[in-house]
């Protein structure tokens, strides 16, 4: 096994499959990263057994073989090398992976490839495809609202709600909720069917790609999903439990909307939010409503009180309401519109932000009872 190429290319390689090695493995074999060098390209693949990622770089091959080298090592030897070009290899009689660049050279302790779980090759099952963009998209602006709950499994990841016509992707961690619908490329999904997939790892997936147009293939089974591209495979496995039925909590009218202007109430409830930096901070802001002047207040007994007013177009009820900051806050970072609705019902029901001029999208906040 010989073959050369750069610090960078091999950075790329590795912080794409380093999130597939597992913290706790099992077996010795799921610590390291399996490499098999091919005709000018380099396959890196981890697996945890539940999740399993494979990636592509390109490189100048010499001569092909495969190998698996301790992950959390190979990440910090990666990461210390000097940029230019680098050399490894490793002969048939040893399991020492030479290392070369500038003159240096370095030795690295190896496994035996054969013991290496091979992800298995996912044909069967319905396919659809859609384009990198999309999921990115997707991924940024519903993927915050899961849950880091583990002990719920359901809620830490994002129901895809897949039908003929259309796909809807749904994430909650039932203090709010993020909706957004969208359609396909191509799907052979002949009837609706939902399925559960890990957040956190649909947000990593969406940081290797680069490529907006280009397309992003996935095949559902019962139990798995495969995700690919051209230089990317990866196995998830389907998250088990039942779902609640998320059209149901998602008010049908409102008493109160507001148009607002994003940045100007972001930036408010940034600055409202320091009433929670001390000790007794609360996370929660109070809003009211005179006129078109929207109320934002907040306290603790450390920091003090902040008030913050901004304009706001409303039609129909005055609504005093109180949310986690936190909650707001982190949505009114994803929009990429100027201008957004509020929709409200009551002090205890939840409140609906949505885009202008954009249907597909909207995020639910549930209130926080403050009597």
């Amino acid at each position: 096994m010989e073959f050369s190429c750069t610090r960078q290319e091999l950075l790329d390689g590795v912080n794409a499959v380093s999130k597939a090695v597992s913290a706790r493995p099992t077996m010795p074999i799921l610590s390291g990263i399996y490499m098999e060098v091919q005709e000018n390209s380099l396959r890196f693949l981890a697996t945890d057994m539940e999740l399993g990622i494979e990636y592509t770089i390109p490189i100048r091959a010499t001569k092909p073989g495969t190998t698996v080298v301790n992950a959390k090592i190979f990440n910090e030897m990666v990461r210390r090398l000097p940029d230019g070009p680098i050399t490894f290899l490793l002969s048939e009689d040893s399991s020492l992976l030479k290392v070369r660049y500038f003159g240096s050279e370095l030795s690295l302790n190896t496994m035996n490839p054969i013991e290496f779980p091979v992800l298995p090759h996912i044909v069967e099952g319905e396919h659809v495809t859609l384009t990198q963009g999309q999921f990115k998209e997707m991924t940024r602006l519903v993927g915050f609202s899961a849950s880091s709950d583990e002990s719920r499994p359901w809620f830490t990841g994002i129901l895809w709600d897949v039908n003929p016509e259309y796909i809807r992707w749904v994430a909650t961690d039932t203090h709010r909720l993020s909706f957004l619908q969208g359609t396909m490329v191509s799907s052979t999904v002949q009837e609706g069917r939902q399925f559960i997939l890990h957040a956190k790892t649909l947000i990593d997936v969406a940081r290797l790609l680069h490529e907006e147009e280009n397309p992003i293939h996935l095949t559902i089974t019962k139990s798995q999903v495969l995700i690919e591209t051209e230089q990317m495979r990866v196995i998830l496995r389907i998250i088990e439990g039942q779902y609640p039925k998320y059209q149901q909590v998602i008010p049908k009218e409102y008493k109160c909307r507001m148009t607002v202007k994003v940045k100007a109430l972001l930036e408010a409830v940034d600055r409202a939010a320091l009433a929670s930096l001390g000790k007794e901070g609360s996370n929660i802001i109070k809003i009211s409503m005179d006129g078109n002047i929207l109320t934002i207040r907040s306290n603790s007994p450390e920091v003090g009180h902040i008030h913050e007013e901004v304009f706001v177009d409303r039609e129909g009820d005055s609504i005093s309401i109180a949310f986690n900051y936190r909650y707001l806050q982190e949505a009114l970072k994803v929009f990429s519109v100027e201008d957004i609705y509020i929709d409200l019902t009551g002090p205890l029901v939840p409140g609906v932000i949505r885009p202008i001029g954009e249907d597909r999208y909207l995020y639910l906040i549930v209130p926080v009872r403050t009597v």
